[in-house]
């Protein structure tokens, strides 16, 4: 196979990957990419004259604060979809070199998996750790991690490892080229936060820590930069972390501390215990009616904790709502703002649960009347996108998205939800003033969540669809596609 073939393949696999997961990301598309699907193989085009330029940097990038609890964020790469496709299509041709080197005992980011983070892979690293500690009942666990890991990744350390690993110079020369522009054009350094590409770079860069560990003769396993160690030796497992820490500075990483630790067998047992949630999903499929019960103590049992177990309310609230089971209702209410960071889950949540629907529109217009969005993005965002997908029509909804979309100096992100909300669910007049807007706009992601909103408004002047086929940015594609005459544009899946 030709080089020029090579990169064709990796690029329709970042193009699949693309089409199969885009909804479930943190940074889902407003209209889940479906105006680029159907005419991918003209697009496609294009995207491989960029992947030949060996000095390619990104086009667009923007950052988009993801909360990570009520007051500290991460900040995720939002690429253009041109970027992220040469990034992952580079990616992709690195793992290629890559994986064979990994051992066992990472269960991340393998370039052939589909999800940006496998939650089944996840669950498949804690049942080993279990396995383990079952095995050998003398064994301690130590569990650490990397503190702000993607951000501390040295582009010229990483450039001179893949070269090392057999990885071809023009690969290596592009993503030095690429990340080398990403950090010159945004706030941030090391790899774009975010895609599965920089998750597949991420394993590279913590290779020579695993062939470390892999020398001191001890079990261990690792998910990204989350690391699990067993020995029955405590002072085996100290002097063990001891040394990965020094490797870590070796390569300008930190350790981190608060999740550094070595556990007892019973404190390691409950760390990974999943049995009690297992359980409750089995005889929930019986049809058990105790196993409501058993699902509703450990919600309450999640919210009381100190701190909270935020991993068993993100397991409790989809399967309650799966039930349509309100039982969580109230405080889901009382928690959106205060939980902000899992508003996309409560809201999820409160969506399954149609009988509530008056007093979700209730709570959704006071915490947008009351709360300054503009902090809270990605709330904002979350609400909007909730009331599309749930029908709501409200002059208090409409009013807000109304003034999301014409403040520029806010994150362009909830302003494109906050469009599509007008044009699926405003007034009869609102496609005059969504062309208003679409006129005045910069920012090009907005003009297409614009130009979707005047299709859904009714108000779509034909010339102009035209006109923007023939064009060569982004939205001809999308003008291509809104001409088919779509009976209904969708909306992300989750």
């Amino acid at each position: 196979m030709t080089g020029s073939q090579l990169r064709s393949r990796f690029l329709d696999r970042a193009a699949e990957r693309l089409w199969a997961v885009e909804g479930r990301l943190d940074l889902p598309d407003v209209i889940n990419f479906r105006d680029l699907r159907p005419f991918w193989k003209d697009y496609r085009s294009e995207v491989l004259e960029h992947l030949r330029n060996i000095q390619y940097t990104p086009n667009h990038i923007e950052l988009v604060e993801h909360p990570k609890d009520y007051i500290s964020t991460r900040p995720l790469a939002r690429l253009s979809v041109q970027d992220r496709l040469i990034y992952e299509a580079l990616s992709f041709e690195v793992a290629e070199s890559i994986d064979p080197l990994l051992s066992d005992s990472v269960f991340n980011h393998r370039s052939r998996h589909r999800s940006v983070h496998s939650v089944a892979d996840w669950k498949l690293m804690r049942k080993r750790a279990r396995e383990f500690l079952s095995a050998d009942k003398g064994l301690l666990m130590a569990k650490t991690d990397i503190a702000s890991f993607y951000e501390h990744v040295e582009i010229d350390v990483l450039s001179m490892d893949l070269a090392a690993f057999g990885v071809g110079e023009d690969v290596v020369t592009q993503l030095w080229s690429f990340l080398n522009g990403f950090e010159r054009q945004c706030h941030t350094w090391g790899l774009p936060q975010g895609s599965a590409a920089s998750g597949i770079l991420a394993n590279a860069y913590l290779l020579p820590v695993d062939n470390l560990i892999q020398q001191f003769d001890i079990r261990f396993i690792r998910y990204s930069d989350d690391m699990y160690l067993f020995d029955s030796n405590e002072e085996k497992l100290r002097s063990t972390l001891q040394r990965i820490n020094r490797a870590f500075r070796a390569r300008h990483l930190n350790m981190s501390a608060p999740k550094t630790r070595i556990l007892a067998r019973k404190d390691a047992e409950e760390h990974l215990d999943d049995m009690r949630k297992d359980l409750i999903l089995y005889f929930l499929g019986l049809g058990k009616p105790w196993a409501v019960k058993d699902l509703q103590d450990l919600f309450i049992s999640a919210v009381n904790a100190t701190p909270p177990n935020e991993r068993d309310i993100k397991f409790s609230l989809p399967t309650l709502g799966y039930r349509k089971d309100d039982f969580a209702f109230s405080w889901a209410l009382d928690s959106i703002k205060s939980w902000h960071h899992l508003s996309a889950r409560i809201l999820r949540y409160l969506e399954k649960l149609p009988h509530k629907r008056k007093d979700l529109q209730v709570i959704l217009e006071k915490i947008l009347d009351q709360v300054p969005t503009v902090d809270y993005p990605f709330l904002e965002r979350n609400i909007f996108e909730t009331a599309i997908r749930c029908g709501i029509r409200s002059d208090v909804l409409r009013a807000k998205a109304w003034l999301a979309v014409r403040d520029r100096n806010r994150s362009n992100y909830p302003r494109e939800f906050a469009a599509r909300y007008i044009g699926r669910l405003g007034n009869s007049i609102d496609g005059q003033l969504l062309k208003m807007e679409y006129e005045g706009e910069s920012h090009i992601d907005v003009r297409r969540a614009l130009l979707v909103a005047m299709y859904e408004a009714d108000y779509m002047p034909a010339e102009l669809l035209k006109n923007l086929e023939n064009g060569s940015t982004i939205l001809k594609w999308t003008a291509k596609y809104l001409l088919r005459a779509p009976d209904e544009v969708p909306i992300p899946k989750f």
